[in-house]
């Protein structure tokens, strides 16, 4: 039983000399029987656990036992391994303690499970702060939004159209006795409507692009394109429909790269690809431009990977000074609950 045990069996008589090696202790340590058998001094014990190796071997020797007490032993060639000890005193029929019995249990892969649950806990612990913190942007984002709506609509289309409705009743007061002023009253009135319905149409082009909505991300990239103060090339957009959370972020991805190419890039050119996978959606953006960007330091770039991020996808930005700029989103087909 002892020859064919997986755990490493070490019996060491009072003066820590070595009276028993099993072949376990051979794989384990490296020693032979051989080499073992009388040699004393606690030779398993690398120079750091030495006082630990004493007080073990101390506290066997005065009749305690020890369970599953994990530290490092040396080999033979000088490596440490992980190992868990178990220990108890040797006693002749008096019950004097004669000896020390030690198992050791090489736990390298066990550590090496323990580390990678400790590493994947902390990844997951990380993403889950990063999840916070991405909604806590978009719900602060969307406050920003909802502000900035109010705001535009208060100053600009309400603010038409309640001019509009003074006109309208001005001109109905004109309207028997003098014509002609309530005409011109009427035709302020058709332009005032025209402009209000501009402005609500800039607003609702912010919010959703209707293009996208009715031809798909093609033709919304391409009228993004026409519209870009820099020249635009789309090297690759695939015709069929996409998922529409899936289009909306590329689409709302490639409209924030060209803001920013225009705002800060100082770029001559601009690339545009979009490649669609069973997997997902591929989106890439670059530029010829300063490079530089930081995506730490803006909300703008920060807000796009929020949007990925929440679709279960990623954002990489390249963007070395003078290099110019490459944004590449990586967007599943589905996002992490299973729903397109």
């Amino acid at each position: 039983m002892i020859d064919s045990s997986p755990v490493a069996l070490v019996e060491f008589g009072l003066d820590t000399r070595i009276r028993l090696w099993n072949p376990a202790a051979e794989r384990i340590f490296g020693w032979s029987r051989e080499e073992m058998l009388g040699r004393g001094g606690l030779p398993m014990a690398p120079p750091a656990k030495r006082a630990e190796s004493e007080t073990l071997f101390a506290r066997v020797r005065a009749g305690e036992s020890v369970n599953d007490y994990e530290t490092v032993r040396q080999r033979k060639d000088g490596t440490l391994v992980a190992v868990s000890i178990a220990a108890a005193p040797v006693r002749d029929g008096s019950g004097r303690v004669i000896g020390n019995m030690v198992a050791y249990t090489d736990i390298t892969e066990r550590k090496a499970q323990a580390a990678e649950v400790h590493r994947l806990n902390a990844e997951l612990h990380a993403r889950l702060e990063e999840l916070a913190a991405s909604r806590a942007r978009i719900v602060a984002a969307g406050d920003v939004e909802r502000r900035r709506l109010e705001r535009n609509l208060h100053d600009g289309a309400q603010q038409r159209l309640v001019t509009l409705a003074l006109s309208l009743r001005l001109a109905l007061a004109k309207l028997d006795s003098d014509p002609a002023a309530a005409r011109a009253v009427l035709a302020d009135a058709g332009e005032e409507l025209a402009l209000a319905l501009a402005e609500l149409r800039e607003l609702a082009r912010g919010l959703h692009p209707a293009v996208l909505t009715d031809h798909g991300l093609r033709a919304a990239v391409e009228m993004l394109a026409g519209r870009a103060p820099v020249p635009v090339e789309i090297a690759d957009i695939p015709d069929e429909r996409l998922p529409e959370p899936v289009e909306a972020a590329a689409y709302y991805l490639i409209a924030e790269a060209l803001t920013n190419v225009a705002k800060y890039a100082r770029a001559s050119a601009v690339r545009v690809r979009v490649a669609a996978s069973d997997a997902g959606v591929s989106v890439e953006v670059s530029d010829d431009g300063v490079g530089g960007a930081d995506p730490a330091a803006g909300s703008g770039l920060r807000g796009l990977a929020d949007r990925v991020e929440a679709l279960g996808g990623s954002l990489d930005v390249v963007s070395p000074a003078g290099a110019g700029t490459s944004l590449r989103a990586e967007i599943p087909a589905a996002r992490p609950d299973g729903v397109i």
